[in-house]
C-alpha cells in the first residue's frame, strides 16, 4: 500500500510556501542585523557623489592629523537641521579623536551660545582654549579656513604696485580679486606697496608678490628686492611675455635663472580637449618640489606664458629647479611682442620644447641671521586671474607657492573644491536622439511587444 505524503497537495504546497517565505525573511533579517554590526564596529563612510561632497580634502585631512592640540568644533542650529550639519562635521571628528563636535541649539542652552556672540542659526564655531574663530559658511572650506586661522598667527603678504600689476581688488576678469580672498582665506593680511615711494620692505613681510608688471622696475628697487631676498625674506614673480623685463631679467639671472622673451606655443592635442588654445600651454610634467608634488595626475594652465633656463652652472648659495614643464610638442617664440598676428616655429630661431614655465630656488642667508630665502618665478600672471583660477588645479598650484614661500609647508596640498551643480550638456544631434529614442522609440517598442504576445497568444 502506497504512503501518502502528508505536504501533498495543496495543503502541503501552502505550508512550503510558508516555511520557505520564513526562511527567506529570516535570512534577510540576518543580513541585515550583520551588516548593520559591521558598519558599527567599523565605522567606516563610503562617498558615492562624483565630486566627493561629503569626503574631506587632502588639505583638511593633512591639516586635521598634525594636530598638537585639542578643538572643538560647535554647530549652533535648531536641532530638527543637525542631521545636515553632521554630513560635513562628522567628517572632521573622525580623521583625530582629538577633535570633538557638539551640536548645540542655542535656544535651549542659550548661555552657550552668548558666550561665543553667536548672533544667527547655522552659526559654527572652532574653538581651542581660550581662542575661537567662526567658520565663513556651513561648507568644508570654510570650516577648515577657521582652523587654520585658529592654528596659526597672520603673517602678511605684500602685492607691489606702481608698474601696472594686476589689481588685487578688480572683479574683472584679469583681475585678482579671487586670488586675494584665497589668500585671506588661509590666515594671511594682504596688503599692497609701492616700492616707488618707500624703497624698503616692511619688516612683517612675509612674502612679496609682482605680479604681471607692464613696465620695469627701476635698479633701487630691483636692489632692495634683492637684499630682501639675501637677508631671508620670500618673493613670488609672475612676468608675463612680451613685456621688456631687464632690470627684473638681471636680477633673476643672478639666481640662476634666465628669463627669455618669448611666447610658449604648446601644440598638445590633449590641451584641446580642456578647450585651450595652442598659446594656453596645459601643464602634465612637474618637478620634485614641495610646491608641485601634490599635483600629480592633474593640470595646471598657463595661458600666454613665457619660459626660463636654468642655468647649469653652479652658484654658491643658490639653488633652482624647474616646477613646470610644458610637452614635447612645444616651442617659445623668440622675441615674441604683441602686436604679431601670426607665430609658427622657426627652425634655428625658435626653441623646441619640453621648455621650463616655472621656477623655485633658495639663495643662503647674509648678515647675522643666515636665513634662507626662497624665490618661485612664474611666466604668466594670467594663471591666477580672475577668469582662468578656478581651472583644474590653477588654484592649488598658486596658493602651494605661497605656502612654500611663507614656510607654511603643512597646508601645501589639494584645498577643498566648491560644491558643483552636476549638468549635462547636450548638442542639438544628441538632444534629437534622446527624443527619437526616448520619447518615440520606447513607446513603440513596447506597442509593438505587446501586439506580438497578444498575436500569438490567439
Amino acid at each position: 500500500m502506497a504512503l501518502k505524503n502528508p505536504l501533498a497537495g495543496r495543503g502541503g504546497r501552502k505550508v512550503l510556501e510558508g516555511a520557505n517565505l520564513l526562511v527567506y525573511t529570516a535570512v534577510g533579517v540576518a543580513i541585515v542585523v550583520l551588516a548593520n554590526w559591521f558598519v558599527s564596529r567599523h565605522n567606516h563612510r563610503w562617498d558615492l557623489t562624483p565630486n566627493k561632497k561629503y569626503s574631506l580634502s587632502p588639505q583638511t585631512t593633512k591639516v586635521l592629523k598634525e594636530l598638537d592640540r585639542d578643538i572643538a568644533i560647535y554647530a549652533f542650529d535648531r536641532q530638527r537641521r543637525f542631521g545636515e550639519l553632521r554630513d560635513v562635521l562628522d567628517n572632521f571628528s573622525s580623521v583625530n579623536n582629538r577633535v570633538t563636535v557638539q551640536y548645540v541649539d542655542p535656544d535651549r542652552q542659550p548661555t552657550l551660545a552668548k558666550e561665543f556672540a553667536v548672533r544667527s542659526y547655522g552659526t559654527i564655531v572652532v574653538a581651542s582654549g581660550d581662542r575661537h574663530f567662526e567658520a565663513q559658511g556651513q561648507t568644508e572650506e570654510g570650516v577648515a579656513n577657521a582652523l587654520i586661522r585658529l592654528l596659526k598667527g597672520q603673517k602678511s603678504v605684500y602685492f607691489v604696485q606702481g608698474h601696472g600689476e594686476r589689481d588685487i581688488e578688480s572683479s574683472e576678469r584679469g583681475g585678482y580679486e579671487k586670488i586675494q580672498k584665497e589668500i585671506q582665506n588661509e590666515n594671511y593680511v594682504v596688503k599692497t606697496l609701492v616700492l616707488l615711494q618707500t624703497p624698503k620692505i616692511p619688516e612683517d613681510c612675509a612674502l612679496l608678490v609682482i605680479a604681471g608688471p607692464r613696465n620695469d622696475y627701476l635698479p633701487p628697487e630691483t636692489e632692495t628686492i634683492r637684499k630682501y631676498v639675501a637677508g631671508g625674506g620670500r618673493a613670488l614673480f609672475l612676468l608675463d611675455p612680451g613685456v621688456p623685463l631687464p632690470d627684473l631679467a638681471g636680477l633673476l639671472a643672478e639666481w640662476k635663472v634666465k628669463v627669455r622673451n618669448d611666447l610658449v606655443i604648446d601644440q598638445n592635442e590633449i590641451a584641446q580637449l580642456f578647450g585651450a588654445s595652442p598659446s594656453m600651454p596645459l601643464i602634465m610634467k612637474y618637478g620634485s618640489s614641495p610646491i608641485v608634488e601634490p599635483l600629480a595626475r592633474s593640470a595646471t594652465l598657463f595661458p600666454l606664458t613665457r619660459s626660463f633656463e636654468i642655468e647649469t652652472e653652479s652658484k654658491a648659495g643658490v639653488t633652482a629647479e624647474s616646477l613646470c614643464e610644458t610637452s614635447p610638442d612645444s616651442f617659445g617664440v623668440t622675441d615674441y611682442n604683441p602686436s604679431m598676428r601670426e607665430v609658427s616655429y622657426r627652425p634655428g630661431k625658435d626653441v623646441k620644447g619640453p621648455l621650463t614655465v616655472a621656477v623655485s630656488g633658495t639663495t643662503a642667508g647674509e648678515g647675522e641671521k643666515k636665513a634662507e630665502g626662497r624665490f618661485v618665478v612664474l611666466g604668466t600672471s594670467a594663471l591666477a586671474a580672475n577668469n582662468y583660477l578656478s581651472f583644474q588645479s590653477n588654484r592649488d598650484f598658486f596658493m602651494n607657492a605661497v605656502n612654500w614661500l611663507s614656510a607654511d609647508e603643512n597646508l601645501i596640498s589639494i584645498r577643498p573644491k566648491p560644491p558643483e551643480s552636476q549638468q549635462l550638456n547636450l548638442n542639438p544631434q544628441q538632444m534629437r536622439r534622446i527624443l527619437y529614442a526616448g520619447v518615440l522609440g520606447l513607446p513603440l517598442l513596447i506597442i509593438a511587444a505587446g501586439t506580438t504576445v497578444w498575436w500569438r497568444r490567439r
